[in-house]
Order: structure tokens, then C-alpha cells, then sequence
């Protein structure tokens, strides 16, 4: 208990900028009601999707070695009694993952030993195609970590926030100035005029959900969490990551 309490405390002096990201505003997610989250750890705090009991996707740029592990189970972080804490076998980055650009942000862990599915864990399902989702579209996101980016505050229990699809051309011109390529293996989500609800540092990794589909990953952000007129964005589950993510782990 007190370990990963005392991970929780580093994890977040750790963080630089908006390397990682969780939820600003949102609301308390029903307990365990998102059973495939996977909370991670290492020198940072990470989310993931558990898509097979020994597979979780989580995004590139966290960094996760074999003294990482995942959290699964968890709702109240300190709350351990049903948690199951595995370690990380072996994390592999897709083979075109550029840090720079933030491009192709996403990696696959295989974990030592397969989780046991139960109500309060239990896989995701990869869509057997890429989804294509309509600007405008309400979706969501969910994590631990970050509530307020000023006051540097984690939070002890999942949040989720729902989130507006913006379409790519306008995610484009919002990251114009910062020489961020929006290419089509993005989908960007967040409301461009007032921002109440936002992803933040903490939770990278952690699945987009739309219409109970999991269709992207958080991958980046604005240096300020829910600037307006700067979406987040998201790596999109596109056919060829589909196909990566099945050669990899063995299949369907």
C-alpha cells in the first residue's frame, strides 16, 4: 500500500510538460464499470486497455520497461483488496513510432502471467475494422491521475469526461503553430470554445470509447490541459495498427 502510494507521489514529479495525460473535470466513474482500464507504472503513470487477459494497448511515449507492471481492478487506487497487480513481460513499440513528431503512438504489453476476468477486469474488444467516427460525435475517455493542472492534484478514483470529435482538417489548423503533423491515424476529441472537461498528465494510453466501441487511444495535448481551440488527440485504431496489434499478440 504504502509503495504504491509513495509511486503515485514520484510519478507526478516526474512529469514534464503534458507527457502523460488524465482527466480535468468529469465526473467519478461508476465502480468498475470500465473493467478493461489498466492502470500502469513505472516512473510515470500511464492508462492502457486490457484486449486479452495477458495483452494490454497502451500509447508509445510511456515509458514501460520489465519493472513496470499493471494495476487492473482498480477503482479507489488505494483500495487493493481486489486488485490484481501484474508485472510487464515485454513492451513493444510499433516499428514506426517517431517520438518527435508523435507519430504511430502506440505499443502492445505482454504481461508475465494472464489476468483472471471477472466482473471487475475483463477485455475490451478490438473492432474487427477501423471505425470511422463523424466530427461531433460525443465519446469518452477515463483515468486516474491529474484534476487540476495548476494544483498538480491525482485523483484516487477512475474519472471519465465525455468528449466532442473534432474533425481532422480544424485539429490541423489548431496545431498549425506548433508544427504538429494531424495526419489520418489521428482522431482528435474536445469541445474548441469553452472547455470544462479535458485529459490531462497521467493517464496517456487509456482508451477513446465511442458508442461502446473502442476505436483510439490518448496521445497527446496543448502544454495547458483543456486550452481551447486545441483538441486532444488520439491515436485511432486504424486497419493497419488492427493488424499489428493481431500479428503481435497471436491473432483474434
Amino acid at each position: 500500500m504504502e509503495r504504491l502510494l509513495m509511486i503515485f507521489v514520484l510519478s507526478l514529479l516526474h512529469i514534464n510538460g503534458r507527457v502523460c495525460m488524465d482527466i480535468i473535470g468529469g465526473k467519478e466513474a461508476a465502480p468498475h464499470s470500465r473493467p478493461y482500464m489498466a492502470l500502469l507504472s513505472n516512473n510515470e503513470l500511464c492508462g492502457g486497455a486490457l484486449i486479452k487477459p495477458n495483452w494490454i494497448v497502451t500509447a508509445a511515449h510511456c515509458h514501460i520497461d520489465n519493472q513496470s507492471y499493471a494495476i487492473l481492478g482498480a477503482h479507489k487506487v488505494d483500495d487493493t483488496r481486489e486488485q490484481q497487480k501484474i508485472r510487464v513481460k515485454k513492451a513493444i513499440k510499433h516499428p514506426c513510432y517517431d517520438m518527435s513528431l508523435k507519430l504511430n503512438d502506440i505499443q502492445l504489453l505482454q504481461l508475465e502471467k494472464p489476468a483472471k476476468q471477472n466482473k471487475k477486469v475483463h477485455v475490451i474488444a478490438l473492432p474487427k475494422r477501423e471505425e470511422h467516427i463523424a466530427a461531433k460525435k460525443i465519446c469518452s475517455v477515463a483515468g486516474w491521475g491529474l484534476t487540476d493542472s495548476k494544483k498538480k492534484t491525482l485523483s484516487n478514483v477512475l474519472r471519465e469526461a465525455n468528449l466532442e470529435i473534432v474533425d481532422n482538417k480544424t485539429c490541423k489548423k489548431a496545431y498549425w503553430k506548433n508544427q504538429q503533423p494531424i495526419t489520418s491515424s489521428m482522431i482528435c476529441a474536445g469541445p474548441l470554445k469553452k472547455r470544462n472537461d479535458d485529459s490531462c498528465n497521467g493517464d496517456s494510453g487509456g482508451p477513446l470509447i465511442c458508442d461502446n466501441k473502442y476505436v483510439g487511444l490518448i496521445s497527446f495535448g496543448p502544454p495547458i490541459c483543456g486550452t481551447p481551440g486545441m483538441p486532444g488527440v488520439h491515436t485511432r485504431l486504424t486497419d493497419n495498427y488492427l493488424k499489428w496489434i493481431r500479428d503481435t499478440t497471436g491473432g483474434d
